[in-house]
């Protein structure tokens, strides 16, 4: 004759109620903890504007803001209104914060770059992920502060053959300055005006 023996296992504490009702508090933490933290900067950089080509650069994310290991997250987007495709082989841009103190007290000093080689098709936009180190507390940035952009974007037109045409090189540094000061939640900041340094 065979003989079954019942074994019963506990529950497992988070099968239980009581273990379950701090998890949406939990979650909530969690949720304006990562809304928080990208409203420290929120801005768009053009690094060239001309009739061929456009770069922009939109910062989405920084982390660890008070430094000293900070690192700066984004987008660059380019734009090849040439008539033929162009093959990017160097596209890095330092972004200098303009300090207006005295003595000077960096607020933001990054440089960025994207994976490369690049190819962009004629008449397209594409978009590609940077990072970058930095040095400085963005969160003393303020809406009317300005910018040194100093870019080093280096590509070849490619004709229809495939052969390469060039190199072209942009390295035209500019100040970009913002909209001013505006009493607004989480402002963004976007370079609406650049002149040539």
């Amino acid at each position: 004759m065979l003989t079954v023996t019942e074994t019963r296992f506990r529950r497992a504490p988070w099968g239980r109620k009581k273990h379950l009702l701090p998890l949406p508090i939990l979650s909530v933490v969690l949720l304006v903890t990562a809304m928080a933290a990208p409203g420290l900067l929120h801005m768009t950089v053009t690094v060239i504007d001309d009739p061929n080509l456009k770069f922009t650069a939109t910062v989405q994310n920084v982390i660890h803001p008070s430094g000293p290991d900070g690192k700066i997250v984004g987008i660059m987007t380019v734009t090849n209104r040439a008539s033929t495709d162009i093959r990017l082989t160097v596209a890095t841009v330092r972004i200098e914060a303009l300090s207006r103190d005295t003595p000077p007290d960096p607020h933001l000093d990054t440089t960025i770059t994207i994976n490369l080689p690049l190819t962009v098709r004629a008449g397209t936009t594409v978009t590609a992920p940077f990072s970058g180190p930095f040095t400085g507390n963005v969160a003393m940035l303020r809406m009317d502060d300005s910018f040194r952009i100093t870019p080093l974007i280096t590509w070849f037109s490619v004709t229809s053959s495939g052969e390469l045409q060039g190199s072209f090189t942009y390295n035209q540094v500019k100040i970009c300055s913002g909209p001013g000061a505006l009493d607004v939640p989480n402002p963004y900041w976007i370079s609406t005006y650049c002149k040539n340094a």
